[in-house]
């Protein structure tokens, strides 16, 4: 949730980068994720419009070096920022109504239906709604929505260009053309060369770190590639996307997720569905029509051999922050660890602390950046 901006990760890759010894190796600029198609906003049947053209997601490569040796890469981080279509849809159809805040002239369509509330606002009412619903909560709507399945393909094609990334330092593909959605299609397409990069994917040092909502689409593209990999070992047929899915598989299985003020337990009420209707007399219909038919059964099999580890850090004061619930862990997804933490920030002892610095400065504390880069000390017997 809320943040927006490109190179937000810049002080996370450096504070992390520093306590390993290493220096800067060079980087690469913005990437535009190619999706190979558009789509019209819609309610129902009825299509809006929007913007002229629909914001892309971007990826940003790079590279820490060993002192002296600035050819040899020794930590690479791969930023995605997902958030401009989402902003771009969040100030089309509410921010430019709702906010106070926001640049209404360079952000709002010129023809903006409609004219906010001239009602005065209570400053500090005004900057909650602003700062926690509208462009916090408003964020996790999108993503539960079906334009989240956009947001969702955009992270896909990212992890997709990673491990090409990867697999082309081992000379199993080529870069990517220009304008080209990621596939790996010419992986999968030959088993010979599919097994090496299995093989290779699964070797690599992957870990992923995760800030506010990117928690909660990671934990689902994880959940899609180990869908694809029981496909693949079941030897159901396979789309094009699914051989790739099962093929990313073997890239993020092994890994570690590292997750600052994540909203998984809140987001994840959304997925509860009524496994069946039990009528109190047996042999007649379900009373209520909206369960009747239907069993909303979840396949957690899909889940089986999943071996990652998720580690979130969590400031108690963080008014949009979570930890992972307790039931995930009769989940098979993996294991699942909370991590408390106290983020640098403006505190009145026993009455207040700042909320933003609580949600946002994980990268200021060092006891986070440690436990990433030296791992977290098993807890002393009693």
């Amino acid at each position: 949730m809320i943040t927006n901006k490109a190179n937000y990760s810049e002080n996370l890759q450096k504070k992390t980068a520093e306590s390993l010894g290493l220096v800067p190796g060079g980087s690469r600029g913005a990437i535009e994720i190619h999706r190979g198609y558009d789509f019209v906003p819609t309610v129902g049947s009825q299509p809006f419009d929007g913007p002229n053209r629909l914001a892309r997601s971007e990826m940003r490569r790079t590279a820490w070096t060993t002192p002296g040796n600035p050819k040899a890469e020794r930590l690479v981080f791969y930023e995605l920022l997902w958030a401009p279509l989402r902003d771009q849809v969040k100030n089309h159809f509410l921010s430019c109504f709702e906010s106070r805040s926001i640049d209404r002239e360079a952000l709002c369509p010129s023809r903006f239906p409609g004219e906010p509330n001239s009602d005065s606002l209570r400053y500090l009412n005004g900057a909650m709604k602003d700062r926690i619903l509208i462009e916090g909560f408003g964020d996790a709507i999108i993503v539960l929505g079906p334009l989240g399945d956009v947001l969702r393909d955009d992270i896909d094609l990212g992890i997709c260009m990673i491990a090409t990334d990867l697999l082309e330092h081992e000379g199993l593909t080529t870069p990517i053309p220009e304008k080209t959605r990621c596939s790996l299609k010419s992986i999968t397409n030959d088993l010979d060369i599919s097994q090496k990069a299995g093989l290779a994917l699964n070797k690599a040092k992957f870990f992923a770190m995760t800030q506010s909502l990117g928690s909660f689409l990671y934990m689902d593209t994880q959940q899609r590639y180990s869908q694809a990999n029981r496909k693949a070992l079941s030897g159901e047929p396979m789309a094009e996307e699914d051989l790739r899915d099962a093929l990313l598989f073997f890239l993020t299985d092994r890994s570690t997720v590292y997750m600052m003020a994540n909203q998984i337990a809140l987001l994840q009420l959304a997925r509860f569905a009524p496994k069946e209707c039990r009528p109190d007399k047996e042999g007649v219909e379900c009373p209520n029509r909206f369960l009747r038919g239907k069993d909303n059964s979840i396949d957690d099999s899909s889940a089986d051999g999943q071996m990652r580890q998720y580690v979130a850090f969590n400031d108690v004061n963080d008014l949009l922050g979570f930890e992972l619930p307790p039931y995930l862990a009769e989940t098979p997804m993996g294991t699942f660890i909370n991590v408390s933490v106290d983020n640098p920030g403006l505190t009145i002892p026993f009455l207040f602390k700042n909320p933003h610095a609580a949600h946002t400065r994980h990268q200021d504390n060092p006891a986070v950046i440690d436990a990433m880069v030296n791992g977290i000390p098993p807890l002393k017997s009693r």
